[in-house]
């Protein structure tokens, strides 16, 4: 195998690939790419060994087609490190060398690739499109409210996608609190999900770095499903990924209706006010307690220390005129501030130990958030 390219060709698509790569892999193959190259075509694959996999196409120069596993940091941080310009990979046996001029060069060790670990070939019966810009807003929108700890419920880690109607509707939650977002298919292109499916956020950020390397960042995403798998495909990309099992939430009857008590305020004011609260709040629960009468919401820390805040709000509450105290997780809270990213954000609330509803401002009907509550110590 010989071909040239640019490094500013050949190393954004290692890098991307290297993401998915077991950082200290079990056996030396699952730390490989396999690399092959047909006519000018090169086909970059990636794997955790897990079910996560990920395969590029680049256009290079070819000269000799060929395929080779060999170290995937190995081989990505060589080419990251060579000077800019042509570099030429060339293969012979399982011999690999790097050259950037005459006597500059790089030799790496490859491996068979016969033993390289490949993904498995789905057939998916679901099927809907998205575009790359779309599938970044969902991830970024929900992905924050999934689990991080896979020990009891690992469908928690995962994105819920579903159909509602005509839209997409995609789920992240932890528990203690949640995020909704509506996302419409691309008009036109073939719309069928047939069942709820648990996507490992891993599988999407894959894919979008994938499509910000290779240049497939505006591109459709065709996302195939089967009762066990998913396949993302755009023009030079495509990921594979095992569905993460077990039954997801009932998330529906969770979000609360007809809540009489309304809150709203200054977005990026509020997020300066719990910054400063927040050093002071406890560092296992981070509660904080917002108390609200008027047009003022007073935010003090709950813990050995008191820093104590106000901010002006907009208060509407139809049920009480006595002052409203609401606990809150400020780290959590901070979160979903920032995610909502408008002017204003209102919050939603029917008493002070429940769940709260957390809406940006303006239409934002696509994107809802709910935080639960902390019983406040009186």
């Amino acid at each position: 195998m010989k071909f040239t390219s640019q490094k500013s060709v050949l190393s954004p698509a290692l890098s991307a690939a290297k993401l998915v790569v077991p950082a200290k892999p079990a056996i030396a193959i699952a730390g490989c790419f396999l690399l092959r190259l047909d006519g000018n075509n090169l086909e970059i694959t990636a794997t955790d060994v897990t079910g996560l996999g990920l395969c590029l196409n680049i256009q290079v120069n070819g000269e000799e087609n060929g395929e080779i596993a060999v170290a995937a940091i190995d081989f990505a941080d060589t080419v990251a490190n060579a000077p800019d310009g042509e570099l030429t990979v060339s293969v012979n046996g399982l011999n690999m060398t790097v050259l950037w001029g005459e006597e500059r060069d790089s030799d790496l060790t490859g491996r068979s690739p016969e033993d390289f670990i490949k993904t498995p070939d789905i057939e998916p019966d679901s099927h809907v499109t998205l575009k790359v810009p779309t599938l970044g807003f969902l991830l970024s929108k929900v992905a924050f409210a999934a689990s991080k700890n896979n020990d009891n419920r690992p469908s928690l880690t995962g994105i819920l996608l579903e159909t509602d109607e005509s839209k997409l509707v995609s789920v992240g939650t932890d528990s203690h609190r949640l995020s909704r977002v509506y996302v419409q298919p691309e008009e036109g292109e073939n719309f069928s999900l047939a069942r709820q499916s648990i996507i490992p956020p891993r599988a999407i950020q894959a894919l979008l770095s994938a499509a910000a390397a290779i240049g497939d960042s505006e591109a459709n995403v065709s996302m195939g499903f089967s009762e066990t798998h998913l396949r993302f495909k755009t023009p030079n990309a495509t990921v594979t990924a095992k569905l993460l099992e077990g039954p997801y939430p009932s998330w529906r009857p969770v979000i609360p209706v007809n809540l009489p008590i309304s809150i709203r305020f200054n977005t990026s004011e509020m997020l300066d006010i719990l910054q400063r609260v927040n050093v002071s709040t406890d560092k296992s629960t981070h509660t904080a307690r917002l108390s609200v009468q008027d047009s003022t919401i007073k935010i003090s820390a709950v813990s050995s220390r008191r820093t104590r805040e106000k901010i002006s709000c907009v208060y509407e509450n139809s049920i009480s005129s006595e002052p409203l105290h609401l606990g809150v997780n400020t780290s959590y809270l901070m979160e979903i501030l920032k995610i909502c990213g408008t002017e204003e954000t209102q919050i939603l609330v029917n008493g002070e130990h429940a769940i709260c509803e957390i809406l940006p401002s303006g239409d934002g009907s696509e994107l809802l958030f709910l935080l639960m509550l902390v019983r406040l110590s009186e």
